[in-house]
């Protein structure tokens, strides 16, 4: 064979191109993704891994759960091929890398002792705490289930698909701080190695996988493989040592077996490295970019640093909150520097030079002792928000329990604390996220302050307007104080909602029962009747749906399907007055007797006295020739009510007829 054509036949194929092919299309599917939901308006569940969560604590077997799974499966077979090819974080600081090289900024790779432990204690955190907690606490452990979207959260096909996704605004921050951000300060791929909590899984995975980069020819120890090894593995050295690459950070480019020059590595199957990784690779000493006890405190800031942003505000996601959190300890040992060192540089920027501190070392300190200041604020928000929110949930248990346990002063004081605390952070919080303004209204209204309720859900509803159950408190609130005006739009929009879950079918049966009611009082009682049986069709139980469809039905001399409904309604309100009086009224005019009767002593056992249910019992008795007790009857209604009319002109009646002696 011609020497050239042998050259072209042992040209290895460009691994690179084609891995940057797979995270662009990665990218493209989830874009895809999205707009079929925009356009179907129901898709496949998202494949994101943060789902695995609700199959581990709520038991609801979700589409990311599945996705892990393969995963999973696919690196124990051949290793972390998932991570590099398919994983969309990668994809994102693969390019931010390239970005800030174009830039002319090479990011230098922070070796650390300890910061390898913080991917293991968010693992523990995220998947190990609460299942200790449940054994701990002697609680059941969740039960495996699927689920469709009517019971809140579905299994695989939904309409909810940005449920368990952040917003705009924090998925750019997320994006620029897990991609910009931590590789700046860090080094390439240093989100996988300092942060990832999916990464810890995979690696422990991949210790047992026999897909391996391996020595399969002659290797000249040159270490162009080690050079392009973007997870900075020496894999000439453990080639050399173990005669396969057996660091689990190995995340599989094939960027090594690409620019090996003597085709002396690939990809292959061998035995697992077990912890073969844990051995120490001869006349090799580990060089590291910080002092013992800086690693250590490197690790305690993260500990310090990561309940503070966690959960800031009710939108700051864990992995955000923890990639923060790597940053700023970094930044603060950086800081801490400043005051020890006579020389500092991070990245090509020297912050002091003999040790005078430089104009970007200034401005360095500055931004620093601004992220200090806004960390210390956040603390300050955190306790209020933690607090407000202990009392808050202390006082909606009270509520929804039917027997208190605290008395009313007690409770009043649980309010009064959570208005405190919450308070403060809509006073002085950088931002009112709409779960704040969600609990600030329904502490209003407990207080029956509604015109305060209302300017907190209305900015909820701008905030969230698709947020069924603030629009439902803000209508109902417009109803209390007579504002027609604004609850009529609000009611309808709700009335016409696409609605999928079974919490919002509710919500929208209950404003379907409030704009009836609106309805029924402006003089229109055929819509105000649609709207109740439209409300029971979305929720079966709705209890003043079937009171006010019945009470209106009877009104309309609808009398068998007015029954029916009052019937109902008796369940759900077994010592009704009203309900008792119109079935009395239905059964009267239907000449059922008896039934009339039975409904009017009970009537009159819950309101004893009542002039018309004793008059209507008083008629009953004297057509059944029971006119002792019916004349008694008349008599005793005359007394406590001597201008009744009607009870005048029965006795009247019968004394004419002379069917009673007087």
């Amino acid at each position: 064979m011609d020497p050239q054509l042998r050259v072209e036949a042992l040209k290895k194929p460009d691994y690179s191109h084609w891995r940057v092919i797979c995270l662009s299309l990665v990218y493209l599917l989830m874009g895809i993704h999205i707009a079929h939901w925009k356009i179907a308006g129901r898709t496949l569940a998202p494949l994101e891994l943060n789902e695995v969560l609700y199959t581990l604590h709520l038991g609801i077997i979700t589409a990311g759960f599945i996705f892990m799974g393969v995963a999973l499966l696919s690196i124990v077979i051949a290793g972390r091929f998932f991570c590099s090819w398919m994983c969309h974080i990668l994809a994102l600081q693969d390019l931010s890398e390239w970005i800030l090289k174009k830039l002319k900024i090479k990011p230098k790779h922070i070796r650390s002792r300890y910061l390898y432990l913080i991917p293991f204690i968010c693992f523990g955190y995220l998947f190990l705490l609460p299942q200790i907690q449940r054994i701990y606490f002697h609680q059941p452990l969740a039960i495996w289930r699927i689920q469709s979207d009517s019971e809140g959260w579905a299994s695989f096909i939904t309409n909810d698909f940005w449920r368990n996704l952040p917003g705009f605004g924090i998925t750019m921050l997320t994006f620029f701080t897990c991609g910009f951000g931590i590789i700046y300060f860090l080094g390439s791929r240093s989100f996988c190695q300092y942060v990832c909590p999916y990464g810890a899984l995979f690696a422990m995975t991949d210790r047992i996988a026999p897909g391996k980069i391996k020595l399969t020819g002659d290797c000249n120890q040159c270490g162009k493989c080690t050079a392009v090894c973007s997870s900075h593995i020496k894999v000439h050295k453990e080639i050399l040592h173990f005669g396969k690459v057996v660091n689990p950070n190995c995340l599989k480019d094939l960027d090594c077996v690409q620019v090996c020059p003597n085709d002396a590595i690939h990809f292959g199957f061998t035995k697992p490295t077990g912890f073969s990784s844990l051995n120490a690779i001869p006349s090799e000493k580990k060089q590291f970019d910080f002092t013992l006890k800086e690693d250590i405190a490197l690790v305690l800031l993260f500990l310090l640093y990561v309940p503070i942003y966690f959960g800031l505000y009710d939108s700051v996601a864990f992995l955000l909150a923890a990639t923060v959190s790597v940053i700023l300890s970094f930044l603060t040992i950086l800081a801490y520097r400043m005051t020890s060192l006579s020389f500092i540089r991070t990245g090509k920027i020297i912050l002091k030079k003999d040790d005078k501190i430089t104009i970007y070392g200034k401005y360095f300190l500055a931004i620093f002792v601004m992220l200090l200041l806004f960390t210390c604020h956040s603390v300050t928000i955190r306790y209020h928000q933690l607090t407000g929110e202990h009392f808050y949930h202390q006082v909606a248990n009270i509520e929804s329990n039917s027997s208190p346990e605290l008395g009313k002063q007690e409770t009043q004081d649980q309010v009064n604390t959570a208005l405190h605390h919450l308070s403060f952070i809509y006073q002085w919080g950088c931002y009112r996220p709409a779960p704040l303004l969600r609990q600030l209204s329904a502490l209003a209204i407990y207080q029956n302050d509604y015109k305060q309720a209302v300017v907190y859900l209305e900015k909820m509803t701008k905030l969230v307007p698709q947020d069924l159950e603030a629009r439902i408190r803000l209508a109902k609130i417009y109803v209390k104080q007579n504002n027609a005006e604004e609850a009529f739009p609000l009611l309808r929009s709700l009335a016409n909602e696409d609605v999928h879950t079974n919490h919002d079918k509710i919500i929208k049966s209950e404003a379907l029962v409030v704009l009836g009611h609106l309805e029924e009082n402006s003089g229109f009682p055929a819509e105000a009747l649609l709207h109740y049986k439209k409300a029971i069709e979305y929720h079966k139980d709705n209890k003043e749906a079937w009171l006010a469809g019945g009470v209106l039905l009877t009104k309309a001399g609808q009398r068998k399907e007015g029954e029916m409904y009052l019937l109902k309604a008796s369940m759900y309100y077994p010592a009704s007055p009203l309900i008792e009086n119109n079935l009395a009224l239905i059964y009267m005019q239907e000449k059922s007797n008896d039934k009339a009767r039975y409904h009017l002593e009970k009537l009159l056992a819950l309101q004893p006295g009542n002039p018309q249910a004793t008059y209507n019992l008083a008629m009953l008795k004297l057509s059944s020739g029971e006119l002792n007790e019916a004349v008694l009857e008349l008599k005793q209604l005359i007394r406590n009510y001597p201008e009744h009319k009607n009870a005048q002109e029965a006795l009247e009646f019968i004394k004419k007829k002379a069917i009673y002696n007087l």
